[in-house]
């Protein structure tokens, strides 16, 4: 209810951040689902540090516990070992992690200013036009700002937040891996979702459908089981990875109703005879996550192929692969993107941005300082060419 509420009322004046926080209050709802009904955190999970079952603990203890579970499960007994990065061994002291994380600030905040600087000053973002409408590499320079601005900007904040939380001797350096995989092993859909892409929601997403063998890590007889270890058959783990990306659709839709909300505020009538219709964007973003199981099921079908006429991973087989999931993922992403551009215009259609109220970003008063150019107006006079 308290979730539900919010989506009503929370909104910043930014299209995009809008979107995002109304994302987050989806995960906030398939969380506690999670916590309330598919699990009991109290038995079935442990922390490394854990003497005793948390079951065992005082309540405001197992408060705490409770408060300091990792999403990406990070110490705890439910992390996937492959889904989630080791902080480099050269950078598990205190002084060469900050200083890594340092570095990842500055490059990845740089990053996010200059998509923000492009989003802003290319006309296709503040009108209705198609990302696509100024050609192949501009059009997918168009599609994939949006998730680049994603991935830069929860890379900075995130090293931000690491580099706190180890200089002041809160949490140790191997407690902050970096948000995202290496994009080398994004060489199928399936990888890219489950290792390169950002691991937040994982484990919250994967417990809607067909359930594993409940392990509770207390009782050594059943973690020694070696039945326990065993692999799920295809069909089953198909269908967990549908439920999934179902879930994942449901928690993007969540940003939907957000924009929704606004374009109702905006669209309410003046008098109490006029008729009002109003434009529904709610579901735009569904199309781009219930495809990506049909792209898993190409790619598991075509590798089941290779293998039965004898073919064996290769080079030239990645190359293949990185080329199909970079088509793949930026067709599918196309269909999100344009949906969240247009609905954004709606909600906020005063914004000359594509709702997206930047200002001015250091980039543009450092160049403007350093070599005296106005690189806002500059960039614009590239796309009026």
């Amino acid at each position: 209810m308290l979730t539900a509420g919010d989506m009503v009322i929370s909104r910043n004046g930014a299209g995009y951040f809008d979107y995002s926080f109304g994302g987050t209050l989806g995960a906030a709802m398939l969380d506690t689902i999670r916590f309330l009904l598919l699990t009991r955190p109290l038995e079935e999970y442990r922390h490394e540090s854990d003497k005793v079952p948390a079951y065992q603990l005082p309540y405001i203890q197992r408060f705490f516990w409770l408060m300091s579970i990792s999403q990406r499960g990070i110490g705890w007994s439910f992390k996937a070992d492959h889904s989630v990065p080791l902080v480099e061994p050269h950078h598990l002291t205190r002084k060469a992690f900050v200083t890594s994380r340092l570095r990842r600030i500055f490059i990845y905040y740089t990053l996010f200013e200059a998509i923000q600087l492009y989003i802003r000053c290319n006309p296709v973002f503040s009108s209705q036009a198609p990302l696509l409408s100024q050609g192949y590499f501009l059009g997918w320079l168009n599609v994939m700002a949006i998730p680049w601005r994603f991935y830069a900007g929860l890379n900075w904040i995130h090293s931000l937040l690491a580099m706190i939380a180890v200089g002041t001797t809160l949490h140790e350096p191997r407690s902050w891996p970096v948000p995202f995989g290496q994009l080398k092993d994004a060489y199928t859909i399936r990888r890219f979702w489950g290792r390169t892409w950002h691991q937040f929601s994982r484990y919250t997403l994967t417990l809607f459908g067909p359930h594993r063998r409940k392990r509770r890590p207390w009782d050594h007889a059943l973690s020694s089981d070696p039945h326990g270890m065993e692999r799920d058959p295809w069909i089953k783990s198909y269908i967990r990875l549908c439920n999934a990306f179902l879930c994942s659709a449901f928690m993007h839709t969540c940003g939907d109703v957000i924009l929704q909300f606004k374009i109702w505020e905006n669209m309410l009538p003046t008098t109490s005879s006029q008729k009002v219709i109003y434009p529904n964007v709610i579901g735009f973003s569904i199309p781009c996550f219930v495809l990506q199981p049909v792209g898993v099921l190409i790619e598991d079908v075509v590798m089941e192929v290779g293998r039965s006429i004898g073919l064996r991973k290769k080079g030239w087989m990645k190359m293949f692969g990185y080329l199909w999931v970079s088509l793949w993922i930026s067709y599918s992403t196309h269909l999100w993107t344009q949906g969240m551009k247009n609905a954004i215009l709606l909600a906020y259609p005063v914004s000359t941005d594509g709702g997206v109220k930047d200002g001015v970003t250091v980039i543009e008063r450092v160049a403007n300082r350093i070599c005296g150019i106005d690189l806002a107006a500059t960039i614009r006079s590239w796309f009026m060419r």
